[in-house]
């Protein structure tokens, strides 16, 4: 039975009651023994007896758990409702009856109090206040009469009966009021979960589209990376132009990364990790990084402080190294000359990673607009060294998320210090390697199957590796590769995690339960999502490794390389 608005106010009133009812029952036993000496001891005991039976019949009819389950019949709720109100004004009229005046005054203050716990219990529904507010309008016609008939007739029956109108007319009123009220607050409520509704779905929109575009885009870069590599290793006149293009696709990549992480902090999907790394190793190979790029620019990158660093920690090695990595960028884009110095120290747990240069320095107002999105500290920074202001933005999020905090301090022409504060605990676990191995020079004859649906991520994995001497075979879906994998051998397997009909997760699995040829060898999952998550469910699905999208050329040899060992493993055990 499907209930209408009226209905389900009804049923509403009724189980508040039900939670209501003990409270009902102690307040009219009080009510029995203090106007007992006016109605009569016996008529009160009778009272209190059929109020107690009515609710017990109430209780077993609205609000048991066997009750519960039937359909709900609003026409016996009311006469439920006004059958309450004609027992429990029976006492104030027993009151009136058998105490002349003073059961008058008595019997008269209990109804009002009725009619206004009338007023406060019903506001869920007009046809509940209805049925139980008509009987106590009776009771006062009636206490009015009998004030009349007491007073001899005179004008003091008139008061009281006028009195008793104007009580059920205000009541009235008030309940409108109350019922508008709740009605509104309802309203509201709804609104406000609607309006929730509405920005949680725009969130998941934004989530999604962001997604998308960063699979679609990662696979552009990353045919430009590899074009930008062969053309720089033919030489000549053409490696500069292949060095220009690198350039430009790694700052595309970088853009596109800094969009996906404000994107996931923005939606709270932003996670941390905490394994066990070298930080020594980990930092001395940032500033490696960049010491290149800094002597370009006729810049000293100095190292100051590794004498305190421990070899191992436990925190996030990937986040700690970007926010390392977008410090020190920055310091060399805006230092004319001089030097930009890391500088790291430590007091017990606590790290402090200070970069420092002798650049422009910052005003104070510049300072308070630079962890902002999408900010840069002149309105000519953007044109003079391009971004888009997320760094520092992304890189304080990252710090507050790993539970420290990243500020800045500087003076016009005194350069800038920007200092990353983080706790670091000793490590439970066994300490990663952050350091990744040198691409090899030549992979060898290498056989490789390349399952991805998009045409030009796989003509840019065969400019990758296609130099290296490797034996490249490559299909457009997840059904192909499981084919091709069940007639040929392999020694490395790229697969594409998000393909249509059959993704990379599905496909491994099956190539793992199947038995064949190349049921062990070492899968390379190729994902445009990097998050630790994502990886964790590559390894559920059977995949050894993976590169992120945009593919970087040296990640992907070094990848293989990595996993190579296993196939020499597999085929020392198949000959055992």
């Amino acid at each position: 039975m499907v209930q209408n608005s009226t209905d389900d106010g009804l049923s509403k009133t009724m189980l508040a009651r039900a939670a209501g009812m003990r409270t009902r029952m102690v307040f009219a036993a009080v009510y029995a023994v203090v106007l007992a000496p006016v109605a009569g001891w016996t008529p009160a005991a009778c009272w209190i007896a059929a109020y107690g039976l009515l609710h017990t019949a109430e209780y077993l009819l609205f609000a048991t758990e066997k009750a519960r389950t039937r359909a709900f019949r609003p026409r016996l709720a009311l006469a439920v409702l006004s059958l309450n109100s004609v027992i429990y004004g029976a006492l104030a009229l027993m009151a009136i009856v058998g105490g002349g005046s003073a059961g008058l005054i008595c019997g008269g203050l209990f109804l009002a109090g009725a009619v206004l716990n009338t007023v406060v219990t019903n506001q869920r529904s007009q046809a509940a206040y209805v049925a139980a507010m008509t009987p106590f309008g009776v009771y006062l016609l009636l206490t009015a009469g009998m004030a009349w008939a007491i007073s001899g007739a005179s004008t003091y029956g008139i008061a009281v009966g006028m009195v008793g109108v104007l009580l059920v007319f205000s009541s009235t009123i008030l309940w409108r009021a109350a019922a508008e009220a709740l009605d509104a607050q309802r309203r509201a409520r709804e609104e406000a979960e609607r309006g929730r509704g509405v920005a949680e779905a725009a969130a998941e929109v934004k989530s999604a589209f962001m997604a998308m575009v960063s699979h679609e885009l990662r696979t552009p870069i990353s045919a430009i990376l590899a074009g930008a590599e062969v053309i720089e290793r033919r030489g000549g006149t053409d490696a500069a132009a292949g060095a220009l293009i690198a350039q430009s696709g790694r700052m595309m990549r970088t853009l596109l990364n800094d969009l996906l992480d404000l994107s996931k902090m923005e939606a709270g999907r932003m996670s941390i990790e905490t394994v066990a790394f070298d930080l020594d190793a980990l930092v001395g190979d940032t500033a490696a990084f960049w010491r290149a790029e800094a002597e370009k620019k006729g810049l000293r990158l100095e190292r100051l402080g590794a004498e305190t660093l421990p070899a191992s920690v436990a925190g996030d090695p990937t986040r700690l190294r970007q926010i390392l990595n977008n410090l020190i960028s920055n310091a060399i884009k805006f230092t004319d000359r001089g030097a930009v110095i890391l500088a790291v120290s430590r007091e017990g747990e606590a790290f402090r990673f200070a970069v420092a240069d002798t650049g422009r320095g910052l005003t104070p107002d510049e300072i308070s607009r630079l962890f902002s999105p999408f900010e840069q500290g002149q309105a000519s920074t953007a044109r003079t060294h391009g971004g888009t202001g997320l760094g520092l933005s992304i890189s304080r999020q990252l710090a507050r998320l790993m539970g420290g905090d990243l500020v800045a301090e500087s003076l016009p022409d005194q350069g800038a210090v920007f200092t990353l504060s983080l706790d670091l605990a000793e490590p439970a676990g066994e300490t990663v390697d952050e350091a990744a191995p040198a691409a090899p020079a030549e992979l060898g004859a290498v056989r490789v199957l390349v399952v991805d649906d998009h045409e030009v991520n796989r003509r840019a994995v065969a400019l990758m590796l296609e130099p290296f001497g490797v034996e490249l075979t490559a299909v457009a879906s997840g059904e192909e590769g499981l084919a091709l994998a069940a007639a040929r051998v392999f020694d490395v397997i790229l697969m594409d995690v998000y393909m249509p009909e059959m993704d990379g997760h599905e496909t491994c699995r099956r190539l793992r339960a199947t038995p064949g040829p190349n049921r062990r060898t070492p899968v390379i999952a190729c994902t445009a999502s990097a998050s630790s998550e994502d990886w964790a469910a590559c390894m559920v699905a059977g995949m050894n490794d993976h590169v992120a999208k945009p593919i970087d050329p040296a990640a992907l040899t070094a990848a293989i390389a990595r996993v190579l060992p296993e196939v020499e493993e597999s085929a020392e055990t198949a000959v055992a």
